[in-house]
Formats: structure tokens, sequence, C-alpha cells
């Protein structure tokens, strides 16, 4: 006596679609190229020299005459890759488990980017993520933040609100919410 297997033809529907969707890919970020390139400085960091110019012009704007800038740097804060380090195993299971449950690729990458995307949007809300946390906005960011009327408006606008603005608040990559609402997805065939 032997065993038999029935396969219901799952295999050669697998194979069709493996077939089909050969060059099908997501793509997970930022898709606006100028809040990508911002997104990059964000990401990355960035150090510049301040030239004589923009040095008066942090004094005049900060109220500073006797200090000197030399050097304006933004630590990095790793919104993208410190959430694919968390995050990317859990993203895997997802597309496996649905591509189990529904044979298709494409939806199986659907699923994957969505909660990939939310991930992301997580790690700008909460400031990094659990083992990579982001460091707080400067003294010097506040402060211009400050010089240029932003807190005292954030202020007049919440109106005793126990809402924080993101302009108060020293929490980084949160001044307009423009970064987190422009991780998006795409699946390419």
């Amino acid at each position: 006596m032997g065993i038999k297997i029935t396969d219901h033809g799952i295999f050669n529907d697998l194979k069709k679609n493996a077939v089909l969707n050969k060059n099908t890919h997501a793509e997970i970020g930022i898709m606006i190229p100028d809040i990508a390139t911002i997104g990059m400085y964000l990401e990355y960091g960035w150090a510049q020299a301040v030239t004589s110019k923009q040095n008066n012009f942090l004094r005049a704007r900060l109220g500073r005459w006797g200090a000197n800038f030399k050097t304006l740097y933004m630590p990095p804060r790793p919104f993208m890759r410190a959430t694919f380090a968390e995050k990317n195993k859990e993203w895997k299971k997802i597309f496996e488990s649905q591509f189990k449950k529904t044979h298709d690729v494409k939806s199986a990458l659907e699923a994957m980017c969505i909660r990939a995307v939310f991930d992301i949007r997580a790690t700008i809300r909460n400031n990094g993520t659990a083992s990579n946390p982001f460091p707080k906005r400067s003294p010097l960011t506040m402060a211009m933040l400050e010089a240029m009327g932003e807190i005292e408006k954030a202020k007049r606008q919440q109106k005793g609100q126990a809402a924080v603005s993101n302009t108060t608040t020293d929490k980084a990559l949160m001044r307009s919410g423009n970064l987190e609402k422009s991780i998006t997805h795409k699946i390419h065939s």
C-alpha cells in the first residue's frame, strides 16, 4: 500500500505565479524628491562649516553677539536603517504568512509593505527604536525655533490644550509631520 499525495494544482499555480512575478519588487521609503533629500540628511546626519555670513546671521538671530559659530552639526537619526534592523525578520514572516495563504507575491508584498511603513512611521513618532533612540534636538535648534517665534506661535495655537506642539518638544524629526506622512510604498511588476 502506498501514499498518494494530491496537490490540487497548487505547485503548478506557484510555479506560474513565480514566473509571472519574477521582476516584482517593493519600494519602501520617501517618494517625494524634496522630502527624500531632507530624509537623507536626517538619516545620515551632516556637518557644515559656518561661513562668516551665516555666523553673523546666527549671532543676530539668537542675540549672541559674542558667540562664534564654526560648525553646524546634526547627528544621524536613522529612522529607516534602525527600523529595518529591528523589524526585517517580522516583515519577512508577514510576507511568508501572506504568501502561504494567497499564493500571490503582490498581495504578500503589499501586506509586508503596509507593516513596514507603519513601523518606520512609529520610529519617527517614538524618537527612535528601542535599541537606537535618537538624540534630542540640540539647544541651538531649540534656540532657533524660539528666535523665529515658532514656540510662541505654537503656544498660542494650543490655547492651553494638553497637546505638545512639534516645535515645543525636544523630540527630533517632528517639526511639521511631513517626513512621517511621506513614508509610503510602491509595488513594481
